[in-house]
């Protein structure tokens, strides 16, 4: 309470009364506007035009038509396709989120992992976008269906969001019995069960040779590799695909596929000798003491240069990660990320050893070492590759494919002829197919 007699109270009053004054000849119109900062949109990628129709009718009509099939041979776009329409969405300032097993240009996640997100956070969700759906079972999406039925309350079919599959069902399926996986694909799922989808179909908009060529292999039994693209040792496919290792850093864009598991194994060692400089060899650690063994797990084998790939998950780098070796400490391997050029410091983490018996219980503690998470990266199965593209390719072993769709997904890797290479001594390759699936 201002005193009586106080000038500088007084002082107070005068101002205040000046203050009042002064406000009430004025309006709220004479008050500048605050101008809300604008979010930065999203840049969309320039779309062909077959794209561009079925981007615009699924971002126009996603409230009234909720589910939709994009189907198109290797190179037709559709993961390109599903990531501009990711920007188109997120410009329209609604929430999407992507599915997907393989890398995508926007930040995705399998479907496990969005299987157990919380209700909370899938109650928000618009729009679900996924891409390599040949990837996907059939159980596995009915499991998401029931899982958005229950969080939005409703029967609708996926709880009435809007779903978006990208598939190529003349690629690989997912790993099973093959009997059982070919009859639960989501091409089955989008014909007949659920709700009916509304098809796309997205055409290669260039029908050149290699665009025959793929398609070929995409729906023949017998595929025949022209004879200029056969080498005849190993010897010689490492060094299509790498480059002269002796003098030179390997091509990090490149990549020798092969359909089983031991081979890659094989083929890393093969490319790791012919690599100039001395052998690292990292071995793990268990109590802080060194294991002498010569188990994979317990044994890293490296040189400076070489190509490695994430084997676990690892500072926001997912599972299967590319990276080139440059340096290494005694705690850190020092690498650069292929697909970004970015640094990375790898350091050993926990890695659990197999039991020679089933734990009795959950409580019981399983065995681990110190050991870094990575493994050389210059072989790959083809299972392991969906998704990734590459400037040079070598194929080991293709007579040697056993499932439908694996000899099409290999060579569907790169984009051109002058691309591949394939270790053969035979230019026919016997290709397996489900005549259902193309």
């Amino acid at each position: 309470m201002p005193c009586e007699h106080c000038p500088h109270c007084k002082e107070q009053e005068a101002i205040a009364a000046v203050l009042a004054e002064r406000m009430s000849q004025n309006s709220f119109e004479d008050f500048p506007n605050v101008v809300q900062e604008l979010q930065p949109m999203e840049e969309v990628p320039p779309l062909n035009p077959c794209q561009q129709p079925v981007a615009l009718d699924i971002c126009n009509n996603w409230k009234e038509q909720k589910l939709h099939f994009i189907e198109g041979n290797a190179n037709s776009g559709k993961t390109y396709l599903l990531s501009a329409m990711w920007a188109l969405l997120k410009n329209m300032e609604l929430n999407v989120e992507v599915i997907s097993s393989c890398p995508f240009p926007r930040q995705s996640k399998p479907i496990l992992k969005f299987l157990a997100l919380p209700d909370e956070y899938i109650e928000e969700i618009d729009i679900i976008l996924i891409d390599n759906a040949n990837q996907i079972t059939e159980q596995l999406m009915k499991s998401l269906s029931e899982k958005l039925k229950r969080v939005m309350s409703t029967d609708a079919p996926f709880g009435g969001k809007t779903i978006v599959l990208a598939a190529d069902f003349g690629q690989l399926l997912p790993f099973g019995d093959f009997k059982n996986k070919s009859k639960s694909t989501l091409k089955h799922l989008t014909e007949n069960i659920v709700a009916p989808f509304k098809k796309h179909t997205l055409v290669v908009q260039h029908q050149d040779d290699w665009s025959l060529f793929l398609d070929n292999a995409r729906k023949s039994t017998k595929i025949a590799i022209p004879t200029t693209n056969i080498v005849k040792s190993i010897d010689e496919l490492i060094e299509y695909t790498y480059g002269p290792l002796y003098t030179e850093p390997p091509h990090l864009h490149s990549m020798i596929l092969t359909p089983k598991k031991n081979d890659v194994d094989l083929i890393n060692k093969k490319v790791l000798e012919k690599i100039k400089g001395k052998e690292l060899v990292l071995e793990a650690l268990f109590n802080g003491k060194k294991i002498r063994s010569d188990l994979d797990l317990h044994e890293l084998r490296l040189k400076k240069g070489s190509i490695l790939i994430l084997e676990e998950p690892f500072e926001g780098l997912a599972k299967g990660t590319r990276l080139f070796f440059e340096d290494y400490d005694r705690t850190h391997l020092n690498c650069r990320v292929i697909e970004n050029n970015k640094l990375v410091d790898i350091e050993r983490v926990n890695r659990f050893l197999a039991p020679k018996s089933p734990r009795k219980s959950f409580k019981e503690e399983q065995q681990s070492v110190k050991q870094f998470p990575v493994a050389l990266g210059f072989a790959s199965t083809i299972h392991t590759c969906q998704g990734r593209r590459f400037v040079n390719l070598g194929l080991f072993k293709l007579n040697q494919c056993f499932e439908h769709g694996m000899l099409y997904t290999a060579l569907s890797r790169v984009g051109r002829f002058e691309g591949f290479r394939v270790l053969a001594d035979d230019n026919i390759i016997e290709n397996k197919l489900e005549p259902s699936l193309v």
